[in-house]
């Protein structure tokens, strides 16, 4: 009995060990999943899917605005491929820019009410359908007018308003965040060799 017990707890522990959010602070990603554990996604052609932009382990105790830029690329020639049949923001109202297309491009959201922030807070909701099974790569970066110098997207802090950029889940603008029917990506920090936060996943 004591044995099967063990094992029992072994087997939890393992379980919960791999599905866990970036544990880094104010790290934002695009993830298949509301746990923000899943940025890889195998499907078929002609199948419907969503996509999250989540900002992870906020410092900030609820967030009323945000900004990005979005790319997705996918095979030259195979664009009419990939379509963008729904983007959201997590919100009953607000002010929602797009200056996006199917392929990417700038988002601007104020929001009425802010959003509470939780271990995996969700900023943003898309739905896409493939035609066929390309692969896709989806990159997250500073708007092309950011409200602050540099790189990376833009939160605002509801309390006092206070604007702050926020790291990537993979560690960099030139990486993808995410990817579909494609090599699956390593999550990494940009600035230390750090956590070594995919090795072990």
């Amino acid at each position: 009995m004591k044995k099967l017990l063990v094992l029992l707890m072994a087997c939890l522990v393992a379980t919960t060990a791999f599905a866990v959010i970036d544990p880094d602070p104010d790290m934002m990603g695009i993830y298949f999943d509301l746990n923000a554990d899943d940025n890889c996604l195998t499907i078929g052609p002609m199948t419907v899917y969503f996509a999250y932009l989540i900002l992870t382990n906020p410092t900030a105790p609820a967030i009323n605005a945000y900004e990005f830029g979005l790319d997705i690329v996918v095979p030259a020639g195979s664009e009419n491929m990939f379509f963008r049949l729904a983007s959201n923001i997590n919100n009953p109202g607000g002010c929602y820019h797009d200056d996006a297309g199917r392929l990417g491009g700038d988002y601007y959201v104020g929001l009425a009410f802010p959003i509470p922030a939780e271990p995996a807070t969700l900023l943003h909701i898309w739905q896409y359908m493939l035609l066929d099974a390309i692969p896709v790569e989806m990159y997250i970066h500073s708007t092309s007018a950011p409200s602050i110098p540099g790189d990376f997207p833009v939160v605002q802090n509801a309390e006092g308003s206070i604007l702050m950029q926020v790291g990537l889940s993979t560690g960099g603008p030139d990486i993808p965040v995410a990817t579909v029917n494609t090599d699956c990506v390593v999550d990494v920090e940009e600035t230390s060799f750090g956590s070594l936060k995919a090795l072990y996943r």
